[in-house]
């Protein structure tokens, strides 16, 4: 049983990085403060799902704006790194500590000693977040 979960489990992770897979685009027009509201609570109920929360973070999933004529702007509202950076200073980082992340973190700075789980240094890598550490 337990070999049939991780046979399905490395199947999926393989689909999700498949060279050939594109990213997904949905099209949204936000021309008032309900529109906004209403795309608002779409990406949470869409961020209940870990794996589509997933695919929101690191870019698989991204939302285009439409213009107020219909027409799509150049304008991408992607959930990209923002060059934002993070300090750790706990001796271990779990799996648990980088998903509490905020979204956009694209960097961690920590300390020499600090260690990383396997779990959490996947996260990381799925994330696209970088590690420095201190000299």
């Amino acid at each position: 049983m337990i070999r049939e979960v991780l046979a399905e489990e490395l199947r999926r992770v393989k689909a999700e990085r498949a060279p050939g897979a594109e990213p997904r685009e949905e099209r949204i027009e936000i021309t008032s403060d309900a529109d906004l509201a209403a795309f608002v609570q779409r990406l949470l109920a869409l961020a209940r799902d870990d794996r589509t929360r997933r695919d929101i973070e690191v870019g698989r999933l991204r939302f285009r704006l439409a213009g107020v004529d219909g027409r799509e702007t150049s304008r991408t509202c992607a959930a990209t790194p923002v060059e934002r950076v993070e300090h750790l200073d706990q001796r271990f980082v779990s799996e648990r500590q980088v998903d509490d992340l905020p979204v956009g973190v694209a960097k961690i700075v920590v300390g020499k000693s600090v260690r990383f789980t396997p779990l959490a240094r996947d996260r990381l890598r799925q994330r696209n977040i970088t590690i420095e550490r201190e000299k």
